[in-house]
């Protein structure tokens, strides 16, 4: 954690569409720079910003604010809002399906993931992170329930417990 703001950033932008459009930008603008068409460098930049664009979600602990952002190039876009009070965190899976279909064949791709959530008083959820590995969404709920100075829920299991900080 890098002085006091909690970072998760996801691998890639949420929508594919976005990328896939991002990818082919480049290839158009390469063809334009092949004939030497200043337009091409516009379709170049858009279209690596596009297909590049992650987004992520950052937690001020020391100023009690939150934004979701979406980085590109390297820069942060967002805007930081005021936390509320916070009256616990908890840790969750939460579980995806994705079907597919082609003609009348018919698969379905089921994934786990971890998540991280803030409740607040007025039982609104923030999220904070997602996570591929159980131990590393705890220690991470661990480290904003300290900073918040409130209460964990490990709901990662049948019955869920409070953790002890």
């Amino acid at each position: 954690m890098e002085n006091h703001i909690y970072t998760k950033q996801s691998g890639r932008f949420a929508l594919p569409q976005f990328q896939m459009l991002g990818v082919l930008f480049i290839i158009w603008g390469a063809y334009l720079a092949w004939q030497l068409n200043l337009f091409s460098i516009i379709l170049l930049v858009g279209g690596t910003a596009m297909a590049t664009a992650l987004f992520g979600i950052q937690i001020d602990l020391k100023e009690k604010l939150h934004r979701e952002y979406i980085n590109i190039f390297g820069r942060k876009f967002g805007d930081w809002k005021k936390l509320p009070n916070i009256e616990y965190v908890t840790v969750f899976i939460e579980h995806y399906v994705q079907e597919k279909w082609v003609i009348s064949i018919r698969g379905a791709d089921k994934y786990s993931k971890v998540k991280i959530s803030l409740i607040s008083d007025i039982n609104h959820r923030f999220d904070a992170g997602l996570f591929n590995e159980k131990t590393l969404a705890l220690k991470n709920g661990e480290l904003i329930a300290r900073a918040l100075n409130t209460k964990l829920l490990d709901y990662t299991d049948r019955e869920p417990k409070w953790v002890e900080l």
